[in-house]
């Protein structure tokens, strides 16, 4: 008798027939425990619910910008202007606004020029000192008893784990999203986002015209040739003409094509839905426990 033969010869009988499972061996075994199962998903799936509905609703405010027009116009002057080693700080594209909004400084401008926290902690944030509220309990377990104020690296965690920015390259717009407890609060701090991001593309670029003006002043009083001169006074008015438009504040930088609008229906948490997952789950689960029980 070869190894096939004796394999075949020890397989219990009725397991396989020409490769099927009988798949009713497995409902016999899982039958007389079948209401256990059950029952034990049921509670795991109530549980679940009882957690979510714990869990405060999450609402997400979004905005669609952007650039500005006028910002994505490339002068061709402006390559004199650059190998003169002067930051002539090109056109805003989406990259552009894009690596803006993610970046940590803008994150912690927005946390201190404005009143975020409060939005993000509800009454757990404490005003007085600018931390999180210590509990009875943690104070009982002997945990810090005085809050530790709310620091930038705070700032920014919270940003990235709340923040969403997406650029989209094929009709070159950015879309910044922020979730938060609180439907206003949502629509209000993107707005902060907004108005900061362009007050500091703002300040930058006045900061760039005031540097470059000054250097092409320091080229024209050593410069002998008259058409040097000529060329060094034409880009003097460029950067000026660049200096009057960032001062627009309303035009300058990027353009908004949807306002942040406060959400009228919560984000998550999907309460109902992750409690039927979980309940599925937990019947599957149970029902593998019980066929590798009663196989070993």
């Amino acid at each position: 008798m070869n190894q096939e033969e004796s394999g075949m010869e020890e397989r219990a009988p009725g397991e396989f027939d020409d490769g099927v499972i009988d798949l009713g061996k497995y409902w016999a075994i899982l039958w007389p425990n079948l209401w256990k199962i059950a029952l034990f998903s049921l509670v795991v799936g109530i549980l679940t619910l009882l957690v979510m509905l714990r869990m405060p609703n999450i609402y997400q405010a979004t905005a669609v910008i952007t650039p500005e027009k006028d910002e994505r116009r490339q002068n061709p002057s402006l390559g004199a202007f650059a190998s003169l080693g002067i930051d002539v700080g090109g056109p805003s594209r989406v990259e552009d606004l894009e690596t803006l909004f993610r970046s940590n400084d803008l994150a912690v401008r927005i946390f201190r020029n404005n009143t975020v926290w409060p939005i993000l902690l509800g009454d757990r944030y404490d005003p007085a000192t600018g931390g999180i509220k210590i509990s009875a309990k943690g104070g009982f377990f002997g945990g810090e008893k005085k809050p530790k104020p709310l620091g930038d690296w705070d700032a920014i965690r919270a940003a990235n784990a709340r923040l969403r920015v997406s650029a989209v390259r094929k009709t070159n717009t950015v879309t910044v999203s922020f979730e938060s407890p609180s439907a206003d609060g949502s629509a209000n701090i993107v707005r902060y986002f907004l108005d900061e991001a362009k007050s500091r593309l703002q300040e930058e670029a006045l900061d760039r015209a005031t540097k470059n003006k000054k250097f092409i002043e320091e080229q024209i009083a050593k410069t002998v040739d008259a058409l040097t001169r000529d060329r060094l006074y034409a880009l003097y008015g460029l950067e000026v003409e660049r200096e009057m438009m960032a001062r627009n504040r309303e035009q300058f930088g990027f353009r908004v094509i949807d306002s942040p609008r406060i959400p009228d229906r919560k984000s998550k948490p999907a309460r109902a839905r992750t409690a039927i997952t979980v309940t599925l789950g937990a019947f599957l689960a149970a029902c593998g426990f019980s066929l590798i029980r009663r196989r070993s």
